[in-house]
């Protein structure tokens, strides 16, 4: 969910808001339906081999890192790039891009009125919906394939078999961090999660490139031949999952191509503007950090680089929903003045957490404390913080 709104978005999310507006607030038992989206695949034109190069990302974080840098790798090398993404941070023009930067108003407004059009020709739903990920995914990929993009880097929206974009099939695979994340959806276990994810890589797949360490749970799923990348800090090692899933598929796809050109993972370090992920932005004459890390792990790698780069007695602000690990979020910032914020409540609880503070409040109390801030927590929190700040979320370059 993003903190701006669009009239435009209504097409991609008005099934699961139908939805939502049938179970009446009560339990979820509406679910997505593979039915309808394979319906929505066939009314686009779209076939499960797609007619240009394509690589997919998949996991449980990183992978929005992993695709900008497969995305920007592909391009030096000379290429059109089409990329779905999700989610997005502040306007929903973010999942679908050429070359790095988010369509525009206009084509934003025309992509909308494709899936319209998409929904008015498709039959009534009497088994589940049209998941909005989905939506952006097929109709982003139909509108850029129209666009005369020479290769497509996507995405997973949420989960691998589960996701639609499992209806195609990927020469290369990228496969980031996985852990136990949206076990409501993906199965209710880490291996479930596990077995979600991984269930992309099918006969078609010919070069996995997986983040390391992975959990038995995924490590065992991997092929033997996988590409594993062991060095660097989170950040970097998601940025080398890119750079080398993109090299892989200018392999397989592209052999012609050089490689000898393309900027290595520090580059791309260097190049690649990626807010909410370990992003810096000047306030009030104070650095703030805003970073999406929702693991134990990800919050002790991001509270280890803000110790370095922030002044002494830096403030955290925290949105840790009760979906996530919080207790172990929460004991990777002990010792820090930390204050919790309740971001995207609309659908998303903060009971364990307790916390009390809107990201409005936390911003504004954070600006008149006057020091530096490491902001940590969920993709909604960072759009939130983004938008209030008015960050470019629109280029990776």
């Amino acid at each position: 969910m993003t903190l701006r709104h669009d009239p435009a978005d209504e097409p991609f999310f008005r099934e699961w808001n139908e939805a939502r507006r049938r179970e009446n607030g009560g339990q979820r038992t509406i679910t997505r339906s593979r039915k309808r989206s394979t319906l929505l695949q066939e009314h686009l034109g779209l076939h499960r081999g797609l007619p240009v190069p394509a690589c997919l990302a998949v996991g449980s974080k990183g992978k929005g890192t992993a695709v900008a840098a497969a995305t920007a790798t592909l391009h030096a090398a000379g290429l059109r790039v089409g990329t779905i993404t999700s989610p997005p941070l502040r306007h929903n023009r973010e999942r679908v891009r050429i070359d790095g930067r988010a369509i525009s108003q206009a084509d934003y407004e025309a992509l909308s009125q494709r899936a319209a059009r998409a929904l008015e020709a498709l039959p009534s739903s009497d088994d589940g919906y049209l998941p909005p990920s989905g939506m952006y995914t097929l109709i982003g990929l139909s509108w850029l394939l129209d666009a005369g993009v020479d290769v497509l880097v996507v995405e997973e929206g949420l989960g691998g078999l589960s996701d639609d974009v499992s209806l195609f099939s990927y020469p290369v695979v990228g496969v980031t961090q996985i852990f136990a994340e949206h076990l409501d959806v993906l199965g209710g276990s880490l291996d479930a999660v596990a077995a979600d994810l991984l269930g992309v890589i099918d006969d078609a797949t010919e070069r996995v490139v997986a983040f390391s360490p992975q959990p038995l749970q995924a490590h065992s799923r991997l092929p033997e031949h996988t590409d594993f990348v062991e060095t660097g800090a989170t950040l970097e090692r998601n940025i080398r999952v890119g750079a080398k899933t993109a090299c892989s598929l200018l392999e397989v796809s592209f052999p012609d191509r050089k490689q000898a050109a393309l900027p290595n993972a520090e580059e791309l370090v260097e190049k690649l503007i990626l807010p909410g992920r370990a992003s810096l932005h000047t306030v009030s004459g104070a650095q703030w950090c805003i970073d999406t890390s929702i693991s134990p792990e990800g919050v002790a790698d991001i509270r280890a680089r803000a110790e370095g780069i922030l002044r002494p007695g830096f403030r955290v602000l925290a949105a840790f929903p009760d979906v996530k690990d919080v207790d172990g979020c929460i004991a990777e910032l002990e010792g820090l003045p930390v204050t919790f914020v309740g971001a995207g409540r609309e659908y998303l609880n903060y009971s364990r957490s307790q916390a009390d503070t809107t990201t409005q409040q936390a911003v504004h109390n954070a600006q008149a404390a006057g020091s530096d801030v490491l902001a940590v927590g969920t993709q909604s929190f960072a759009g939130e913080l983004l938008e209030i700040l008015e960050a470019d979320t629109d280029r990776w370059w």
